[in-house]
């Protein structure tokens, strides 16, 4: 039968209470640290450690006190304290009603459609809560999943954003789409 998934706009409210956060993110990570590298920009040495991870959780509540990002997280409703998936929305500008947004779902649950209703409903909430009109997402050549998602999403093509972000230590170039609502 179908997994049951339900998404935690934890910081949509800006949640404080970060330690309940720390240890399922951590290993939401931790389990999917060869998928997620292959796409991601180079982390710090010290990045899968607690100490790390909550430092991250905290500068993001800093930040979406102040408008500029909010997380959600998609949890597996069979065991409420595993992060199966995750939202960014970054440089928030509210004057210009864009940002950048960012997703990845846990390996073991893609292709299963988790990806496309964590994004529907973080979408919808950024446009109707929040006004946002120009939200951009930059994808990596080659990550046809994360490509064809942000297609089915309506996401349009803009061409590609030069030397965009490090990875493996290489600059690498960077599909740009954008989503306008």
């Amino acid at each position: 039968s179908e997994m049951e998934a339900k998404i935690n706009q934890w910081d949509y409210k800006c949640k404080k209470d970060l330690g309940s956060v720390v240890k399922y993110l951590f290993d939401f990570y931790k389990r999917n640290k060869d998928s997620f590298e292959k796409y991601e920009t180079d982390k710090p040495s010290n990045f899968y450690t607690y100490t790390f991870i909550y430092n991250l959780l905290k500068a993001e509540y800093n930040a979406c006190i102040h408008g500029k990002h909010i997380r959600f997280f998609l949890y597996d409703n069979s065991v409420s304290d595993k992060i199966i998936g995750s939202v960014s929305f970054t440089d928030i500008k509210s004057s210009m009603k864009s940002c950048v947004i960012g997703y990845k779902i846990d390996e073991k649950y893609r292709r299963m459609g988790y990806g496309r209703r964590m994004l529907t409903m973080a979408l919808k909430i950024m446009v109707t809560e929040y006004g946002m009109h120009r939200i951009e997402a930059y994808i990596l050549p080659g990550n046809d999943a994360s490509v064809n998602l942000a297609r089915t999403m309506g996401f349009i093509s803009e061409g590609s954003a030069y030397a965009y972000a490090k990875i493996n230590k290489e600059w690498r170039d960077h599909l740009r789409f954008t989503y306008i609502s």
